[in-house]
């Protein structure tokens, strides 16, 4: 039996050490500043209301639209008959890109105007007038160690519950901000206990190192039950994952470890990665937060024996007690960062005449993995909506030009960006890079802050003639059968989420700049709109009733253009 099974709590910190840490004080400052805030509603946001919001058509209170991150608008006003119709209804250049990350999803409270709250990276939350795009307060965190000037983290959005809203931070905290004012109410240090050590000073030293790249990520906290939930990041760094469970005063809970000690090989988990750093999904049917795990470290597994339990796949833990459940790893004993950070989906299907609790995901390996929620045995795995070649080709040392081509690439299939599910016509909509590459590894020596890759070189440019030519893919997949039912292949990369409606529309974006909406079921082209830049943020969609419209809002990298389309409804 799997040994976590047997016990489900021995992979958890010492909590006693993790409690005497510093966690309520803040290593950065924080910059506020407020506009019309008498514009924002009083409107006290319920657990009901986290819990109904899948349903409502009013508000997108959760990142994933719903606790089980189907992002599905559940109206019926945008219909494949009017998508075309859709306008602008405004837009706004903001930041300063690629120093500013667009890969944002916005929530919206309801209320006469819906308040809309936005993240841009790095640590910048603002609220805005849902309805004109005015920004009403601005609330920006300077943590204590910087970031690169050359590619900012990503931030992707936030979470809200009561009159509060939260917001991860680029050193491991979170941060509770008054919804109506932008002022902080609390702030909550997840640096301050590390690998069972406090800290000597607000933040482990092993954790202070500045962040570099555009995909080392604060995803949204997600709050369930009076648990807020946060994971960790620097997968390449050395680090060792984590993934917290926090009280909404702000106290730690639980802290699972990702990289469990009795099931790595001598002091490999040290160092293995595993982090957790995209947002989970909630099972609520059987209180489980589903959590992507990252890959583990460095690359060249070699150093790091063993399945490396945890990582490159998703972690089933219980939302009170963060006690284990499951695991399914996509790429076990990953050498080729196969993470898994694309958010799960929940749900109930039919499957060979039983009604089944599901989860499927669309990881970087390029297959929709489909798992039974209770038990986390694998249903399904579908065919591949990208390319597969070499899968699981070893690397060898230094000389890349031996290497023979595989496909995916350590970039995708699915990195990051959601995929959304239609239940009327079980369609899981995905998107996915299709491009390949070889690479080398070398030795590699952990520093704390410095890179642990283990990676001599990567080569993607070589003509591989196997290939079909086409950088992306948005493709419909049957999670539960496996079929890839459409693929829309595309000259360029396909990065940001999706989302899907009702009535049968689903929308993507492209790095070329087009925002697309597809017919959910059978993948026809409905609409095309030439943004400009490069689509990464993932679209949200609701209704103003007081407006009489319904408003479609999407994110743009590099040309730094925010747009709401809307549709009198």
């Amino acid at each position: 039996m799997n040994r976590m099974l047997q016990n489900p709590i021995d992979h958890l910190e010492d909590v006693e050490v993790i409690l005497e840490g510093p966690y309520t004080e803040k290593p950065g400052d924080s910059e506020i500043e407020q506009f019309d805030t008498d514009q924002i509603p009083e409107t006290e946001i319920t657990d009901e209301d986290l819990h109904e919001t899948g349903t409502r058509t009013d508000n997108w209170l959760i990142m994933g639209g719903s606790y089980d991150s189907q992002r599905r608008y559940p109206g019926t006003e945008l219909t494949p008959e009017n998508v075309g119709d859709l306008e602008i209804e405004y837009q706004f250049e903001y930041g300063d890109p690629p120093r500013t990350s667009y890969q944002n999803s916005p929530l919206i409270v309801h209320g006469d105007p819906p308040i809309m709250y936005l993240t841009f990276g790095p640590d910048e939350l603002h609220a805005l007038n849902a309805r004109t795009g005015e920004f009403l307060w601005t609330h920006i965190y300077e943590p204590v160690v910087g970031t690169s000037p050359e590619s900012a983290p990503a931030e992707r959005g936030a979470a809200v519950c009561g009159d509060l809203v939260f917001k991860s931070t680029l050193d491991l905290g979170v941060l509770a901000i008054d919804r109506y004012t932008g002022e902080e109410v609390w702030y909550y240090n997840g640096a301050c206990a590390y690998r069972n050590e406090p800290a000597e000073n607000l933040m482990h030293e092993e954790l202070q190192w500045e962040r570099s790249r555009g995909t080392t990520s604060s995803f949204p906290p997600l709050i369930y039950n009076g648990t807020l939930m946060k994971g960790s990041f620097g997968g390449e760094y050395g680090v060792s994952g984590f993934f917290d469970g926090i009280s909404l005063e702000g106290e730690p809970k639980w802290r699972v470890n990702m990289t469990p000690q009795s099931e790595w090989v001598g002091d490999s988990w040290k160092h293995g990665g595993g982090t957790a750093w995209a947002s989970g999904c909630i099972d609520v049917e059987n209180d489980l937060v589903i959590i992507p795990s990252a890959n583990a470290g460095p690359w060249y597994g070699t150093v790091r024996p063993g399945w490396n339990p945890y990582s490159a796949g998703k972690v089933a833990v219980d939302t009170e007690t963060g006690e284990y459940r499951w695991h399914h790893q996509d790429a076990p004993h990953d050498y080729w960062d196969y993470d898994s950070p694309s958010p799960a989906i929940t749900y109930t299907a039919d499957v060979d005449g039983e009604s089944r609790r599901l989860v499927s995901w669309a990881p970087k390996a390029g297959w929709v993995f489909t798992i039974d929620a209770e038990t986390g045995r694998l249903v399904q795995r579908s065919d591949g909506y990208v390319q597969h070649h070499n899968m699981w080709t070893l690397p060898g040392k230094d000389e890349v030009e031996k290497m023979p081509f595989m496909m995916p690439a350590w970039i995708g299939g699915t990195n990051p960006q959601p995929s959304s599910y239609h239940s009327e016509s079980r369609t899981m909509v995905v998107t996915g890079e299709n491009t390949p590459w070889r690479w080398a590894w070398e030795e590699a020596w952990y520093e704390p802050g410095e890179s642990f890759h283990g990676i001599g070189e990567i080569e993607t440019t070589e003509y591989l003639e196997e290939w079909n030519g086409f950088s992306g893919v948005v493709a419909g997949v049957d999670p539960v059968s496996g079929e890839v039912k459409w693929q829309d292949w595309r000259d360029d990369v396909v990065r940001g989420g999706t989302l899907t409606t009702a009535a049968g529309v689903s929308f993507a974006g492209t790095r070329g700049g087009e925002f697309l909406a597809y017919a959910t079921e059978t993948g026809e082209q409905l609409w095309c709109d030439d943004i400009g830049g490069e689509v990464d943020g993932s679209p949200v969609v609701w209704h103003d009733p007081a407006a009489g419209k319904v408003f479609v809002f999407v994110s743009t990298q590099q040309s730094g253009i925010v747009t709401a389309y809307s549709l009198e409804v």
